[in-house]
């Protein structure tokens, strides 16, 4: 009897880890001979994208009817936009000496942080949250044409997104407007359950934080950095290391009231982080649901961020604040977007943000100061 229990206690257990091994996807199939900085395009990509497109639009359309005010699809509910100064150091690694990395230089930036959560809640519920850094003043070329001196670097609160392909974000996507999101997780068998997806939603929408100001950020997708064989990620860290409390009995706008003090006492500053590429299978570009290894690639500090002291809690500035347009696209060659995340994202900002300016009857703005 004993042994029989013990035969069922193993292969319990084996039938767990199996499912734990094959239950944790989605993962991206990275062809072994990839090279550094290199891309592919997905099957059906281009049909992925529009089916993306069509599905964001509905749901714009369905949340925002005509005579409302349509807010962004994604980030929609902002603590507010700062002013600050972006300094590139003069100390940036030889190889990393590309676009406005090139040579030690200020330049003004406005920045937007943001909840991540698509329908408006309280702070204190957790949620992704947003760091959106406009730099202007940049001189040359740009990928997006809709802005001439403008770069910009779009982070969040967490190091990778919950799936890493196109089409599994699609499949996200749907499963969340048709309100079963869970469907996407534990979709048929239980060795086709995405459990990895799952934990880092979790993690992603479970966040709660005191303060905007005094955390980390992160690109989680890759971008290049003026050659092709040379891919990046992007975070922004705060210069000093605090140890912070949520408040007691926090208030449904605690962050946005936090940035309010803050910003009223003392200033806030930020280092900007670049972190290489090293082995292109154990570092895709591809998949942006992967971490990449700080201990194989540590980030290296390129520039710094400063906030000064400011009044940003204004109407005028709330009004700029929901018109301003971040896309990672406003960008220079050198730095431009990569991995099918980032190709889906060019044309959804497109399409979206006219589509917002269209029924919102705005105007485009690109500041320049």
């Amino acid at each position: 009897m004993l042994k029989k229990i013990g035969f069922i206690t193993v292969g319990i257990l084996f039938l767990l880890v199996l499912l734990f091994w094959v239950g944790q996807g989605p993962r991206v199939a990275i062809p072994q001979d990839t090279q550094p900085g290199a891309e592919f395009v997905f099957p059906g990509e281009e049909n992925t994208t529009q089916e993306t497109l069509s599905l964001l639009i509905s749901s714009l359309k369905e949340k925002y009817p005509k005579g409302s005010e349509a807010k962004r699809d994604a980030h929609p509910f902002a603590h507010g936009c700062v002013k600050g100064m972006f300094s590139v150091s003069s100390e940036v690694p030889e190889e990393f000496k590309y676009g406005i990395f090139n040579s030690p230089k200020t330049y003004p930036v406005w920045i937007r942080f943001s909840n991540g959560s698509i329908t408006k809640k309280p702070d204190f519920e957790g949620d992704i949250r947003g760091m959106g850094i406009k730099l202007m003043g940049v001189d040359g070329p740009k990928l997006a044409e809709d802005e001439k001196r403008t770069q910009d670097f779009l982070l969040i609160n967490h190091p990778v997104l919950p799936a890493g392909a196109p089409e599994e974000y699609l499949s996200l996507f749907k499963a969340a407007f048709a309100k079963k999101p869970m469907s996407y997780f534990f979709g048929g068998m239980p060795w086709n359950w995405k459990l990895t997806a799952l934990k880092e939603s979790i993690s992603i929408r479970g966040k709660k934080i005191p303060d905007v100001l005094e955390i980390r950020y992160w690109s989680t997708t890759p971008y290049r950095l003026g050659k092709e064989s040379l891919a990046v990620k992007y975070s922004a860290r705060p210069c000093e290391t605090k140890e912070l409390k949520l408040p007691d009995s926090p208030a449904e706008n605690y962050l946005r009231q936090t940035m309010i003090s803050h910003l009223k006492e003392k200033s806030a500053c930020f280092e900007f982080l670049i972190q290489k590429q090293g082995n292109p299978i154990a570092m895709p570009v591809e998949d942006p649901a992967v971490h990449w290894n700080e201990k194989d690639s540590p980030f290296v500090s390129v520039a710094k961020i400063e906030i000064p002291v400011q009044e940003f809690a204004t109407s005028e500035q709330d009004r700029f604040c929901e018109n301003l347009s971040l896309n990672p696209w406003h960008s220079l060659p050198e730095h431009r977007p990569l991995g099918g995340i980032n190709r889906v994202r060019k044309l959804a900002y497109e399409t979206i943000s006219k589509y917002r300016r269209d029924q919102n009857g705005v105007k485009p703005i690109e500041p320049t100061k």
